[in-house]
């Protein structure tokens, strides 16, 4: 009886001693499925964006810059995951917009000034280390938010044409990008990244009918002085800017 109680005991012990490292693998392999991802790099225009032309109602009339962006990703089976990504875009307008005085404008010009453009977007990541190569690709969509001169408006209730309304673009956006790089270990890898990024960012405002002042003036037929309220104009604008870069970017990646 004696000995049967040991031999339980001893089993036990051991049976405890074998499940704690499979405990442990499986905290391990929970430890690496989620992720930090940190990056910045040099920003390149394309497309309309970085259009001169006031002909082309999408031009941007940006130039190159940077960027800075927040990624958090989860990985399920397989490598294949989710992720949440926030982009700060930085892109200055060129010299020749100082010269550019938009339609509608009385004064002033489209520059000096920059690009501000918020990206908050999602979708699937795809992320494997081979050995110490660590490579990633991600297809996100989302909105972007933008401030630029482009989406300013005269306000029509000023008659000296000086005064304007700062007005942020919001539309779909998008970012496509890939990277490759070197995992230090299971945990922090360092990437270069290669990434387009984009959207559709418009602004619509509409500016009613609005007294102004009254005018006085002498009716030709009676005589009589006449006093009548004079009221702005109704107008509408519909601005729309389509912002397109290609994007070169080095990050660290810390998964836990």
């Amino acid at each position: 009886m004696k000995k049967a109680t040991l031999l339980i005991i001893i089993l036990s012990f051991g049976s405890g001693l074998f499940a704690q490292p499979q405990s442990d693998s499986v905290r391990v392999k929970k430890f690496r499925n989620m992720g930090l991802e940190f990056s910045a790099g040099y920003s390149m225009i394309m497309g309309s964006y970085a259009a001169l032309d006031k002909s082309n109602t999408k031009a941007g009339y940006a130039a190159n810059g940077w960027l800075v962006q927040l990624t958090y990703h989860w990985l399920g089976p397989k490598d294949f995951g989710f992720a949440i990504q926030y982009t700060f875009q930085n892109n200055p307008l060129a010299d020749s917009a100082k010269s550019i005085r938009p339609d509608g404008w009385s004064s002033g010009s489209l520059g000096p000034g920059s690009w501000s453009n918020h990206y908050l977007l999602v979708g699937p990541v795809f992320i494997k280390t081979f050995n110490k190569v660590f490579i990633d690709a991600k297809i996100l969509g989302g909105i972007i938010v933008s401030s630029s001169a482009n989406f300013t408006t005269p306000d029509p209730t000023d008659t000296s044409g000086m005064k304007k309304d700062i007005n942020l673009g919001t539309g779909f956006g998008y970012g496509i990008s890939a990277g490759i790089g070197y995992a230090f270990s299971s945990h922090l890898a360092l990437k270069f990244s290669a990434n387009f990024m984009g959207g559709w960012p418009t602004k619509n405002r509409q500016y009613y009918a609005q007294f102004l002042f009254y005018k006085e003036y002498r009716d030709p037929v009676t005589g009589l002085i006449v006093i009548e309220p004079v009221y702005s104009a109704p107008v509408t604008y519909e601005i729309k800017k389509l912002v397109g870069t290609f994007n070169i970017t080095l990050g660290l990646v810390y998964r836990f």
